[in-house]
């Protein structure tokens, strides 16, 4: 007796069961071609034209790591100094917040500089003139 994962002897095929006509073979192969060029310029592998250019994302990327250091890097220095003044006058958390809070407000100033000169810097057309400040003439 033959199994039931066994395709039925004979040249006729039953309907539902894979088989595919010619003309079904060479539609699907047709679909399956445009499908994978399709991905391949999805993927930027296919006309260079297509694809846009990754150095602005990686400017990008590099100006947010930037910001986002010297933000956590003011309050971390601002946080570790009023620590260490604390540890040596025995006054917890009198410095710890001061300091804290100064080395945040410095952060955010530096977070905020960084974001005007991005915005008015050299590389923006849309953007007003910078505000010189007394380090430009040097």
């Amino acid at each position: 007796m033959p199994s039931s994962n066994t395709p039925p002897s004979g040249g006729g095929s039953e309907p539902g069961r894979g088989d595919l006509t010619p003309q079904e073979r060479d539609a699907f192969k047709k679909r399956a071609d445009e499908l994978g060029r399709k991905l391949e310029t999805a993927k930027g592998h296919g006309d260079p034209a297509s694809h846009p250019d990754n150095s602005a994302d990686g400017a990008l990327l590099g100006a947010a790591m930037r910001i986002s250091t010297e933000l956590i890097g003011g309050i971390v220095v601002g946080s570790g100094l009023g620590w260490l003044i604390d540890r040596a006058m025995g006054t917890w958390p009198a410095f710890f917040v001061v300091f804290f809070l100064l080395g945040a407000a410095a952060g955010i100033t530096n977070v905020v500089r960084a974001g005007t000169s991005m915005k008015t810097g050299p590389n923006n057309p849309k953007a007003g003139p910078s505000v010189r400040d007394d380090d430009d003439d040097k």
